[in-house]
């Protein structure tokens, strides 16, 4: 048997350290800052934001104000901004812990405005919505706010910032629509640092670069565009032990549902790893090719439904049959993150945010 049943993610900080470099070299003369929301995209904002910083970093972005408060202990000279705003009633918390709120509407800016009078001037970032339709101030919002002579007094207006909807495809017209929608809104704003380009965005050019490029999947080695593998080093890999070979005979059936049935005999190996460690049971029996995996650099099939605390993979095929206790790796070296996720019809974010807590975590 195994010496644990534990699944192991681990994760080379010296790896992520260099893709920061890259991502300053792509960024010109543009700071490049940090996107460390989800704990760090699942991967350790403990262990991640600590390494980047060490690596120069130091501007970092958060979604929302508990992670903000979370990073601002473990670094505590950063520059931190939230994406959500500063929610209603929590501009103390904001000053108290020195973060900069991205404020997305007026009522946010009233409410950080009204702070800062009553207490000192703090910085905040103004979002605008270039074409995203998500967060922030849109065309016929700026020229509301800019209708009103005392809005931006009070406080510091520190970054004018956008967000990008199309920048994995540096084809797509909407990335220059954009562009020009963030231009003119800076146009007629406060004169203020700019913030565009998410890590796609960096892949399009100085144009799109301002003051500040904001990356993050890029950092955690996966591909923003698919044209990025060559230039990244891949900084995670996660590998689950085989807990058990099993045999089967033609007829027999694999898993909940009975969904796979063996044509022949055939040779499966248990995996302790299931949707229970992030990975979604749609996974199980894909078509038209069943999702892969490695073990020692083979690719082996994964068979039947993904259970919660499980899986099953076939060995049938492997010249040297593996060992209990040898690991399967599901993403890494072998198996690149951004491959596994093509082939499960997600994207390698989706993979990373949603791994969950059992696993034995190791950091190089």
């Amino acid at each position: 048997m195994p010496t644990s049943d534990q699944a192991e993610l681990t994760v080379d900080l010296a790896a992520l350290a260099a893709n920061y470099k890259t991502m300053q070299k792509n960024a010109g003369r543009a700071e490049t800052s940090a996107v460390v929301k989800a704990d760090g995209y699942g991967l350790g904002m403990a262990h991640i934001a600590p390494a980047l910083s060490k690596a120069g970093c130091s501007t970092f972005w958060v979604a929302q104000l508990n992670e903000g408060i979370t990073l601002r202990a473990l670094l505590p000279q950063a520059v931190i901004y939230v994406l959500n705003g500063v929610p209603q009633g929590t501009a103390d918390q904001f000053a108290a812990h020195n973060l900069r709120p991205c404020l997305i509407s007026r009522a946010q800016i009233e409410a950080w405005q009204s702070h800062c009078r009553a207490n000192e001037s703090l910085p905040a970032c103004l979002f605008v919505d270039s074409g995203f339709n998500r967060l922030g101030f849109g065309e016929i919002d700026i020229a509301e706010l800019m209708a009103t002579p005392d809005i931006f007094d009070g406080w510091e207006l520190c970054l004018i910032a956008s967000h990008l909807a199309c920048a994995d495809d540096p084809k797509n017209p909407m990335n220059a629509a954009q562009l020009e929608r963030f231009r003119n809104a800076l146009a007629v704003l406060p004169d203020a640092p700019a913030s565009l380009a998410n890590s796609g965005g960096t892949m399009l050019g100085p144009d799109y670069h301002f003051d500040m490029i904001r990356t993050g999947t890029m950092l955690y080695g996966c591909s923003a565009t698919g044209r990025e593998e060559g230039a990244l080093q891949p900084i995670a890999s996660l590998r689950a032990p085989l807990l058990q070979m099993r045999h089967l005979s033609a007829g027999d059936t694999i898993g909940y549902g009975a969904t796979f049935t063996a044509a022949g005999e055939m040779t499966i190996g248990i995996a302790s790893l299931g949707y229970g460690d992030g990975l979604s049971r749609h996974f199980g029996n894909q078509s038209p090719s069943p999702m892969r995996f490695t073990i020692a650099g083979q690719p082996v099939s994964l068979v039947g439904r993904v259970s919660m605390d499980s899986l099953a993979v076939d060995l049938t095929h492997l010249a040297q049959m593996p060992q209990t206790g040898d690991m399967l790796e599901i993403f890494g070296h072998d198996n690149p993150i951004d491959r596994l996720a093509h082939q499960g019809n997600t994207i390698s974010y989706e993979l990373l945010t949603s791994l969950g807590n059992r696993y034995n975590r190791l950091y190089k």
